[in-house]
């Protein structure tokens, strides 16, 4: 039979999250809650379990892994007090306690623990760390469920009466001893730290003195910057009407003709797909088409890729990275279109033949970079040469660039000088349009060198970078360029999908990259693998094996020292009067009905001392994979329902909150959304490598957060500020290569800056590969061992 479920009364339609997309009018439905009342979690009853594994170090009871990566080597980690750790590959994180890389286990809901063996780390059980005293007191009213009935009911009172005559006699016992039910502060009051620090070399320093010398690294070439290119090195200067131009040497042409006269020239676009190098029939007729619009130009030469770049390797490699610089200094752009050789598509007019021309990533650059006010001549292979297409440089993008004319046409409207865009926009916008358009690879870098060609700065080519580092090298260079931190911005975006490549800018949270600031973190360097080296940031540790004691700050008021004492004393008293009830009956029977007044209204009286508002509490980050509803994580924590804690309004795309009568921002439970619910019933049941649902808990803002990740985050970084919030990088650990990895990135309040410690440098990757893996059975547990200590 189903649960029947309760509907929040939401008077504005709510916002915020992207688990359900659409913009339409929700109704947003409470999560089916048990109709024995709030969730009762197993806690150290799992120690009984047969999938429960003991062992010595905290947390005792634990439950092996599903899976477990192959051993394909052995691989050495050493920490930030220069303890080595060799072993297998497995999942570890970094011990705010002792600074260790220990192995890593994650507290999980019940449906978890007991149901799913889906995971390559330890699970283990939600256990209870609220204090003893208040778990006591609030134990007469454990069973009503505030979130469906607001408080209690008739049914509840009877078994409210029974479990508080049994709360009274056990807070009897307990009650005098002094040991003290509130935690003590940690780290004055902030988070946990995150004791890490990188201290390899990175592949490109932003300074030359990191740079590794034994690469042969000088000086001034930590990043080295490619000279601009003043004129082309060569050209194709016409002759006589019939005849073959003259491909001569710039150099050599002034050299003879003692000038500079006479060096306009046209730049001829082409595509190799329409004109085939090995074709000498094609090139014959692409020459001819460059001659006739060199002369309707009116000019006495020619620029053509197919004959102007360098002869040499060496040359011909740098020149086709400096094309850019060439049509910068062109008199005017033609463009030869034909039909290909291999026409699958059925191209058949001028306009598709632009049109595929248009798809080419290095054709884009050359439109943008004709000079400006210039119509573009577009001569078709079987056209009137005498005569040939005019498109107007404005009108290109919605005649050719029809998949991202929007965007296309901003750039040209920048390089017309009709809407300048900041380096931040227009970087950006041309990394968007160039990574939609096709290439035939020649670097693995070639969409970063296209776009360095729009560039005032470019560092000069290595063959050895990958598209990534390509990017994030020019990045390094354009701190000259306006100083805009393209990367350390985009390493603050959360893909909108799992799968999303590293260079898009989609944003779940719908922000654009100028949105952004990345403050004063910087990037230091980037890493040989596909990362950077990130300098200048607060982090801190999560707690993802249990929960821990809270330590809070109160305003102490007479009610509740006045309750303290009177609580106290009486259970001396009640035993002083029970001793002196035979000798002084006068004086004992009073005493008794003191003490056991006292001891009826102990469990309010406790409510009284420990309740109240906190003026301030001990910064934790807990973690848990799975949901639990507020009012369970509360009691976990602080042992009752406190109305302390609530779910954050806007920190995670999973996050939800409405608009109330009184204009104020209200958080709701996020599986109050249907399409929350469904992730999280989804997750359970994920692989390796998928997304998972995780909660995270934040004791500093008393808020709980859920969201997804393919792994626990062991850390979060803050590394940028949008919107009012900090973006903080929530981060997994790949211990073999001392590397965080971005998991999910999460929005906290500005004032939570304060409460962190500054991290050395980290090195930050984007994408964690998924290591090999199969059953735990199949390959056995991951051994390793730690070297003596220094």
């Amino acid at each position: 039979m189903a649960t029947p479920e309760t509907h929040y009364e939401v008077p504005k339609q709510p916002r915020g999250g992207h688990a359900a997309p659409n913009h339409e009018p929700q109704t947003y439905a409470a999560a089916p809650r048990p109709q024995g009342g709030p969730v009762k979690l197993k806690g150290y009853w799992h120690m009984f379990d047969a999938h429960s594994s003991l062992k010595w170090g905290f947390p005792h009871f634990y439950r092996k892994p599903g899976y477990g990566y192959e051993k394909l080597g052995q691989y050495r980690n050493r920490d930030v007090l220069d303890r080595i750790w060799t072993g297998d590959y497995d999942d570890r994180y970094i011990s705010s306690y002792d600074g260790k890389v220990s192995k890593l286990v994650v507290q999980a809901v019940d449906d978890i623990y007991d149901n799913t063996t889906n995971s390559t780390w330890r699970r283990t059980f939600v256990r209870n760390v609220s204090p003893f005293y208040l778990r006591l007191a609030n134990w007469p009213v454990s069973h009503v469920d505030y979130a469906r009935n607001g408080g209690p009911t008739s049914e509840d009172w009877p078994m409210i009466y029974v479990k508080w005559f049994f709360a009274c006699i056990a807070i009897s016992f307990v009650i005098g001893t002094p040991v003290s039910g509130e935690a003590s502060m940690r780290n004055e009051g902030k988070y946990a730290p995150f004791p890490y620090g990188y201290i390899g070399y990175p592949k490109v320093a932003r300074n030359e003195m990191e740079a590794d010398v034994a690469r042969g690294v000088r000086g001034n070439e930590a990043n080295p910057i490619a000279e601009r290119l003043l004129r082309p090195r060569y050209l194709c200067f016409l002759r006589a009407e019939g005849k073959p131009a003259n491909l001569m040497a710039v150099d050599d042409y002034i050299e003879q003709y003692k000038t500079e006269d006479n060096l306009s020239y046209v730049f001829v676009a082409y595509t190799t797909e329409q004109f085939n190098h090995d074709s000498a029939e094609d090139m014959i007729v692409l020459h001819q088409i460059a001659d006739a619009a060199a002369r309707n130009a009116g000019v006495q030469a020619y620029w053509i890729g197919c004959s102007c770049l360098g002869s040499v390797p060496a040359q011909l490699q740098e020149d086709v990275y400096r094309i850019c610089d060439v049509i910068r200094g062109a008199h005017s752009l033609a463009i030869a279109v034909g039909r290909p050789p291999s026409n699958p598509y059925g191209l058949a007019t001028p306009d598709h033949f632009l049109q595929q021309w248009g798809k080419r990533i290095w054709t884009f650059p050359e439109v943008l970079l004709s000079p400006s006010g210039k119509d573009i001549k577009v001569y078709c292979r079987t056209g009137d040469w005498l005569a040939p297409i005019i498109v107007p440089k404005g009108q290109f993008p919605a005649r050719v660039w029809r998949e991202d004319a929007h965007i296309a046409r901003q750039l040209i409207d920048h390089y017309e000088g009709n809407l300048i865009l900041s380096q931040l926009e227009l970087v950006t916008l041309a990394v968007e349009c160039l990574h939609r358009r096709e290439t035939t690879q020649y670097f693995r870098g070639d969409h970063s060198y296209a776009l360095m060609g729009l560039l005032r700065i470019r560092p000069k080519i290595d063959p050895t970078d990958s598209a990534f580092q390509a990017f994030a090298r020019l990045s390094l260079a354009n701190g000259g360029n306006g100083n805009e931190q393209l990367l350390e911005r985009l390493i603050c975006v959360l893909p909108k999908e799992p799968n999303q490549p590293w260079h898009s800018m989609d944003d779940a949270y719908n922000a654009k990259l100028w949105d952004i600031l990345p403050t004063d973190r910087t990037i230091a360097g980037i890493g040989e693998d596909d990362t950077i080296i990130l300098d200048g940031c607060h982090a801190a540790n999560v707690r993802w094996k249990s929960f821990a004691p809270v330590a809070t700050s109160r305003i102490m008021s007479w009610k509740r020292e006045f309750a303290k004492f009177m609580l106290r004393i009486s259970g001396y008293i009640f035993w002083t009067s029970v001793a002196l009830l035979a000798i002084f009956p006068a004086v004992a029977i009073p005493l008794f009905i003191y003490s056991l007044v006292m001891i009826a209204l102990s469990p309010y009286l406790l409510r009284v001392i420990y309740l109240g508002k906190f003026w301030g509490s001990q910064g934790w980050f807990f973690g848990f994979e799975g949901y639990m509803d507020i009012d369970t994580i509360e009691r976990q924590i602080f042992g009752a329902r406190l109305g302390r804690m609530s779910w954050s309004a806007y920190m995670s795309p999973l996050s939800r909150h409405y608009r109330n009568e009184h204009n104020e921002c209200v958080p709701l439970d996020p599986t109050t959304d249907e399409n929350v619910r469904k992730l999280v019933e989804r997750a359970k049941y994920a692989q390796p490598g998928d997304q998972r649902i995780f909660t995270l808990v934040d004791t500093g803002t008393m808020t709980a957060t859920l969201f997804q990740a393919a792994r626990p985050p062991i850390c979060f970084i803050l590394a940028g500020t949008e919107g009012g919030m900090q973006r903080a990088l929530g981060c997994s650990y790949d211990w073999t290569t001392g590397t965080l990895y971005r998991e999910t990135v999460l929005r906290f309040p500005t004032p939570i800056i304060d409460q962190m410690f500054r991290v050395p440098r980290v090195k930050l990757g984007f994408n964690r590969r998924q290591y090999p893996y199969k059953g735990l059975h199949e390959v056995g547990e991951a051994r390793g061992k730690r070297k003596q200590d220094r």
